[in-house]
């Protein structure tokens, strides 16, 4: 596999906000997530990799999470942005989708995109997807992205880890490569 250009690198953590460690939930994101973030971030910013924060606001006043002026969309202290890191704020699943994401990361000269946050199927599956279709060479990191169980209309609960094994499974044929934390790192 090709090493990596640190100047050429972005870093995505997306939707990783005080909301989805809420009791609201049934389940709370693996406790390995925040562990696993925390060092590949610290890992990037050694390495001058951009690292950019997506924010998620809904604009459904039917919702109870992701309310604008709420603590629940405040990114998760342990991963806390520095004063100079970009963070972008959007409004539907895709990170890409009206805001500037894509304009800055070519102002900036980035190819490649390491994608991380919450939910695997959902806003880092889009994103993921988005980037493909704008030209990024995509990384899904696979232990630093988590999601929850579903339940389907029938009453089925689709476990959180088949929801991870088969979204990565999809991207991996042709919308990004999929490695650890610690085989991202090994790239540069």
């Amino acid at each position: 596999m090709m090493k990596l250009v640190p100047e050429k690198t972005a870093l995505l953590v997306i939707d990783v906000q005080w909301d989805y460690w809420k009791l609201k939930l049934p389940q709370v994101p693996p406790a390995s997530l925040l562990f696993k973030l925390k060092t590949l971030i610290h890992f990037c910013r050694s390495r001058k990799v951009k690292v950019v924060y997506i924010k998620h606001i809904s604009h459904n006043t039917r919702s109870m999470f992701f309310q604008e002026g709420t603590e629940g969309t405040e990114i998760m202290e342990e991963i806390k942005p520095l004063a100079e890191e970009t963070v972008i704020t959007k409004h539907t699943p895709g990170s890409f989708f009206n805001t500037n994401l894509n304009d800055l990361l070519r102002e900036a000269g980035i190819e490649n995109l390491i994608l991380t946050g919450m939910r695997t199927e959902h806003c880092c599956d889009t994103t993921t997807r988005e980037a493909h279709a704008l030209g990024y060479r995509n990384y899904f990191i696979s232990d630093c992205t988590a999601t929850f169980d579903i339940v389907e209309k029938n009453g089925e609960v689709i476990p959180r880890e088949e929801i991870q094994k088969m979204t990565q499974a999809v991207l991996n044929n042709g919308f990004a490569t999929v490695l650890s934390a610690d085989e991202i790192m090994e790239l540069f």
